[in-house]
């Protein structure tokens, strides 16, 4: 196996609120290549990191040199990503390629490990979540590219279905030009990945309400949350994945807490119903209750002295509701 790392000065945060969210999380872009797309017997061949540094950003790549070193490849990501403390990935439709090709290429080496922590498809997410459909037809991401303007600035030329065949080529030769065609081919990928997920959430008109309806971390990255208002009757409706470490506990209404909370270990999911106010049309939430459960929680501190916030009754838009979301889902699932 061959480790190979370059360095770039990119600096800042993917958008102006993302810190909201992500603050305090460490991101890592991760693109991987393999010898096809079945899973159970195609190989990890090839995996590139994309982790920020002081001065920017650094891509490791761990190169398998042939068809046998795949666990190789595999235990010095994994490695990586632990000991560089990663609490978040990000994918260009890695829900449904990298990182399930990941798991199942760990377990099929005996590895005992699996890649399991919050995860952003930046293609699910803008398929899901945005208009960019509409506007670009095709999804791939050399298609996005090309709408942003910066396709013309990759240095290679290949597809991932030509990595493929060179890889084979390269596993009997050891041919250093071809190590470079695909080593070029997977450090681009994650480098424009990297930049478009600058491009395309300055898009986002509502980033907000598009990170409700796609799910946001909270506890560290243990949880992806899911906010949704609803009118009848007037609750905020909060759904969710329990990622990591899963916890079984259920909380009904009472004089002295108006929720009504459900966390499902089995199935590393959870819901919370919360009886809203409201208003001129607008709703409100009531955080007296926490007050007297939570004094110097500081990020009811925070609620509490949000500009939305008045007499304890937090007004309802989506910024504050997933604010909110993020809140009460932590609070639960750590009581």
């Amino acid at each position: 196996m061959k480790v190979f790392t370059r360095d770039y000065r990119i600096t800042g945060e993917y958008h102006p609120e993302w810190d909201a969210y992500f603050k305090g999380m460490k991101p890592c872009v991760l693109d991987i290549e393999a010898t096809g797309l079945d899973r159970s017997r195609c190989k990890a061949v090839l995996i590139g990191l994309l982790m920020r540094t002081d001065s920017g950003v650094r891509i490791t790549q761990f190169l398998a040199e042939n068809h046998y070193e795949e666990a190789k490849v595999l235990e010095a990501s994994m490695d990586l990503l632990e000991d560089s403390g990663v609490d978040y990935l990000v994918t260009f439709n890695g829900c449904a390629f990298d990182v399930p090709f990941m798991n199942a290429r760990l377990e099929a080496n005996f590895i005992g490990r699996q890649l399991k922590m919050y995860h952003f498809d930046l293609y699910r997410f803008l398929r899901r979540c945005t208009d960019l459909k509409d506007r670009v037809g095709s999804m791939s991401q050399m298609s996005i590219e090309n709408h942003y303007g910066i396709l013309s600035d990759r240095g290679d030329t290949i597809t991932g279905k030509e990595s493929v065949a060179l890889f084979d080529q390269y596993a009997i030769s050891g041919n250093s030009m071809i190590e470079k065609i695909i080593l070029t081919h997977n450090r681009e990928d994650v480098l424009h990945l990297n930049r478009l997920m600058y491009l395309t959430l300055a898009d986002v008109p509502d980033i907000h309400g598009a990170l409700a309806s796609y799910g946001f971390p909270a506890a560290g990255g243990k949880l992806s949350v899911r906010p949704k208002l609803k009118k009848f009757p007037k609750i905020l409706r909060i759904t969710g994945e329990q990622i990591t470490d899963p916890v079984s506990s259920a909380y009904f209404p009472d004089a002295d807490d108006p929720l009504t909370v459900t966390f499902n270990s089995s199935s590393s999911s959870f819901e919370i119903l919360a009886p809203l106010g409201c208003h001129d049309e607008e709703f409100y939430f009531d955080l007296s209750f926490l007050k007297k459960k939570s004094a110097g929680n500081s990020a009811l501190d925070s609620l509490l002295s949000d500009p939305d916030c008045v007499n304890g009754y937090l007004i309802l838009n989506p910024r504050t509701t997933c604010l909110l979301s993020g809140f009460l889902a932590e609070y639960y699932y750590f009581r």
